[in-house]
């Protein structure tokens, strides 16, 4: 018998470690699953630079720009070829004269030509010329789509990072007003409380729960956008380290003068917009060169149809620039290239319009960050929790607590956003000048 209880006892004591232990363990897994609609797949938890590094590796754009810039290096290539040569044969099929068909002998007939054209007034070299720039074209708009997709990706994953802090706070009051209310409505039924403050803790847990639904809208919607952008099903776990942290709280050592002629040099936008205006003029000097009538050059040999037996002759054959001189393509080329000047000038504007703004937007919220007291975020938890111990113990009204409840929320949820507005500024700024700032 003694055997028998000091088993049960064993059983017992594992048991409830082992429930203790896993408890934790589950309720985060069921608030991570009700958070993020997660699959039963344990998600990795991966810093920024991993994620910039899946990027590299797997998102699909890039990939697909990849095989543009390889299709214009084929295409410098194809336009430094010439033209095969042409090589022609005729046989005599019927000898009316000697009554024979096919008569090619000695005595027969046949002959031999063969032409190569050859291009004049520079218009080979203008071909390989444009083709090399626009080459030089699609590397640097692949270097564009890098900036802007790298962007999108450090935003999001920081846009999450908040969010996630901001719904978890608001998820932890939740709970804690849920179970106030099952207490509340246990004493209200009984008529020891009254149920107008039943009615206002269900007004707060719904506002409350109105918060949770617009910041878990905005988490499933930065998830949706991390997926595309790394190319996967999987939800999205952010954890970043203190250095992608801090990296945001470092001084801006530029003013705007200098971020401006920063970007001016280091955009691939800008430099795409200099070297399309190179394309235009090297494509009005190609069509121009069109003009210069090209030469077909070649040698035949006739055996007997000549005016010698066995006839060697050389061939010259031009065209004449009579109706068609390309007016068109010409006129064309020369307005393709005005156009892209203008749009030239514009993206200069442009540019330092976007570093004005992007300054004044990081100006704005270093200031909102600075207004965050040192330890404000641990204050607000300990008067929380205050607030929560002394209304359980009936030392504050409904009321004051709450009025507290609503002004708590909103402040955490305002500091993760004033934190997520510094980190898109700072975001902004890199994007703006195409370096890493921050």
């Amino acid at each position: 018998m003694k055997v028998q209880r000091f088993v049960l006892a064993l059983i017992i004591i594992i048991g409830s470690a082992f429930f203790h232990y896993h408890q934790p363990r589950i309720a985060a897994q069921e608030h991570s699953t009700s958070l993020q609609n997660s699959s039963s797949v344990s998600v990795p938890v991966r810093t920024l630079q991993d994620y910039e590094r899946l990027f590299l590796k797997n998102n699909l754009l890039l990939l697909a720009e990849h095989f543009s810039i390889e299709a214009a290096d084929a295409r410098t290539l194809q336009a430094s070829l010439w033209d095969n040569p042409m090589l022609s044969a005729e046989f005599n099929a019927l000898n009316p004269q000697n009554n024979r068909t096919f008569d090619v002998g000695e005595e027969g007939q046949k002959a031999f030509a063969i032409q190569q054209l050859i291009y004049l007034g520079g218009r080979k070299n203008n071909e390989i010329e444009l083709a090399k720039t626009n080459a030089s074209i699609a590397r640097l708009q692949f270097q564009d789509l890098l900036r802007n997709l790298k962007y999108q990706l450090r935003i999001g994953y920081f846009d999450l990072y908040y969010d996630q802090i901001a719904l978890g706070s608001v998820t932890k009051q939740l709970s804690q007003l849920d179970t106030l209310i099952t207490a509340y409505t246990e004493q209200a039924a009984k008529g020891n409380l009254p149920y107008k403050d039943l009615v206002r803790l269900q007004s707060l847990y719904l506002t409350l729960q109105n918060n949770r639904t617009t910041i878990n809208a905005s988490i499933i919607e930065a998830q949706k956008k991390l997926k595309m952008l790394l190319a996967t099903t999987m939800d999205i776990a952010v954890e970043p380290i203190a250095a992608e942290m801090d990296a945001y709280q470092k001084p801006l050592r530029f003013g705007v003068d200098s971020l401006q002629t920063l970007a001016l040099l280091n955009r691939p936008d800008v430099a795409l917009i200099a070297a399309s205006v190179r394309a235009a003029e090297t494509n009005l000097s190609l069509q121009q060169s069109v003009i210069v009538p090209d030469v077909t050059v070649g040698a035949n040999y006739d055996q007997r149809g000549g005016a010698f037996l066995n006839q060697v002759n050389i061939t010259l054959g031009i065209t004449l620039p009579v109706w068609n001189r390309n007016q068109g393509n010409i006129g064309i080329a020369e307005a393709e290239l005005a156009r892209i000047k203008v749009l030239n000038s514009g993206q200069t504007l442009e540019v330092r319009n976007q570093i004005a703004w992007a300054y004044q937007k990081y100006q704005e919220a270093l200031r909102n960050i600075r207004s965050i007291r040192p330890n404000t975020e641990q204050n607000f938890e300990a008067v929380y929790n205050g607030m929560l111990d002394n209304f359980q113990r009936r030392n504050v009204t409904m009321l004051e607590f709450t009025d507290f409840i609503e002004s708590y929320t909103s402040s955490i949820v305002q500091i993760a956003e004033i934190r997520k507005n510094l980190a898109e500024a700072c975001e902004e700024l890199n994007l703006a000048t195409a370096l890493t700032i921050f």
